[in-house]
């Protein structure tokens, strides 16, 4: 017995991850040593082995109840309905591709601010103002000046407004 969410996340991840995968090999040069082609790579095969992971694990069978605690060893509660899993995945991808074009547009720290407050209020139902600015500014900041300022990667600055 298959569980249909996790088959189907798991194949669409899995042609996803491949599909980035090529496209970074064949588009991305690879530098002297470590080029801009590494981390793209990497990403690629890392998300097409975990999902490669999740198709096998959606063939396990179901954890069953154990008698003896009265409790289930597995997930507890029905699975998410496939109206559910549809909206959770537009949401992803639809996030993931206003990402690509507010980085574009606006530059990586503007857009990171924001598409991560979107996704801790909308996603993970945070309401602390104090947690979704320190969240949001945080990581983007964090990110801008590991990436960008220490280690001197190429950080997008946008070209309807450049603030970094």
């Amino acid at each position: 017995m298959t569980r249909n969410g996790d088959l189907v996340a798991g194949i669409a991840l899995l042609i996803f991850g491949i599909a980035w995968t090529v496209t970074v090999y064949l588009t991305v040069p690879t530098g002297y040593g470590v080029g801009p082609r590494v981390f793209p790579l990497w990403l690629g095969i890392a998300l097409s082995a975990l999902s490669l992971l999740l198709l096998f694990n959606s063939f396990k069978p179901e954890a069953s109840i154990d008698e003896n605690t009265n409790a289930e060893s597995s997930d507890s509660g029905k699975a998410p309905s496939l109206w559910l899993q549809f909206r959770t995945l537009v949401t992803v991808c639809g996030t993931i591709a206003v990402y690509g074009y507010l980085m574009q547009a606006i530059g990586f720290v503007p857009s990171t601010v924001l598409v991560v407050a979107f996704t801790l209020f909308v996603t993970l139902k945070e309401r602390r103002p104090l947690v979704l600015l320190g969240m949001s500014f945080g990581l983007a900041f964090g990110a801008w000046f590991a990436f960008g300022k220490i280690l001197g990667a190429y950080m997008p600055p946008g070209t309807l407004i450049s603030i970094f």
